[in-house]
């Protein structure tokens, strides 16, 4: 384990037995890192593995195999995992795609955000976390009037935003958005991504960040790991993947991206990717410097 890293998953695999003699492979042998104050990006289609990578790298589920590791703790050991489970917890949050389900349906806005500082006991005096509430309340554009408002009675942008000063409340060192926007209007979509932008740069935290859609995916990421079938194909910086994708998956889905130009629109073809055309390599493969694709030959 690196110490230039917040999270390094080496091998990463993770697989779900449905009946006696089949197991889903969500997770196959994947492998990535994020530097501290680093935005990685991963994508793919839906069914790709995606959220059970964010999942397991936050310790939610016990890997099948591989490794991961938060600032050189095992978290993937459970023995090391429950040894440091609070200072894992304390540097690491996830923020969901559906703010409604992950937010206690019983508490206030209030006791929602303070409710990690509480459990870390960073304020023991009850006017100062209140004060430290408050601010997180303003940091994230949300109006302090609602503080004793229910979930129930705040809007999708509005809850999403309680969950953001939710996880960043207790300054962690990384925080894992799995699809943060998907269930949100396109105009607040721009504002949480702009919020995440903006909070990523003051406070400093290294960011795992998962969504379907590449524009987003680009504007937000220093770098970025494209996802099919459980595996990473490809991954790069931002601007090398964009403007040099080696692997033919990677290629269709930039041609997929939609264009603000209905004349180009209607012109665009955009390749279809076929697996059984192509024959790939198990490992990815350095073709330049931080440039990483899983080698495709045509059949």
């Amino acid at each position: 384990m690196s110490e230039e890293y917040v999270l390094e998953v080496s091998h990463l695999k993770q697989y779900f037995p449905i009946r006696k003699n089949r197991i889903v492979k969500a997770v196959d042998d994947v492998s990535f890192h994020i530097g501290k104050g680093e935005i990685f990006g991963l994508v793919g289609e839906t069914g790709c593995g995606k959220s059970t990578v964010a999942r397991t790298a936050m310790g939610m589920y016990h890997p099948s195999g591989g490794e991961v590791y938060l600032e050189g703790i095992r978290i993937s050991d459970k023995k090391e995992y429950r040894r440091n489970k609070k200072r894992i917890q304390k540097k690491m949050q996830i923020i969901f795609q559906d703010s409604a389900a992950a937010l206690d349906p019983r508490m206030t806005v209030e006791a929602l955000i303070a409710e990690p500082m509480v459990l870390s006991k960073m304020y023991p005096d009850k006017k100062e976390l209140k004060k430290e509430v408050l601010s997180l309340m303003e940091q994230v554009g949300l109006d302090t009037g609602y503080c004793d408002k229910y979930p129930a009675e705040l809007s999708g942008g509005q809850r999403q935003r309680t969950a953001i000063a939710r996880a960043i409340g207790i300054r962690p060192d990384l925080i894992v958005a799995d699809e943060p926007v998907a269930s949100l209007d396109v105009s607040i979509q721009a504002q949480i991504v702009n919020l995440f932008m903006e909070l990523q740069k003051k406070q400093g935290f290294s960011f795992l960040f998962i969504a379907h859609d590449l524009s987003l995916v680009q504007f937000i990421s220093d770098r970025i790991g494209v996802m099919r079938k459980g595996k990473l194909v490809e991954m790069a910086e931002t601007e090398e993947l964009f403007n040099n994708p080696c692997h033919p998956y990677t290629r269709c889905l930039l041609e997929s991206m939609p264009v603000p130009d209905p004349v180009y629109e209607r012109k665009k073809t955009v390749t279809e990717y076929c697996e059984s055309d192509y024959e790939e390599s198990d490992m990815l493969e350095e073709i330049s410097a931080g440039h990483m694709v899983r080698k495709t030959i045509k059949k």
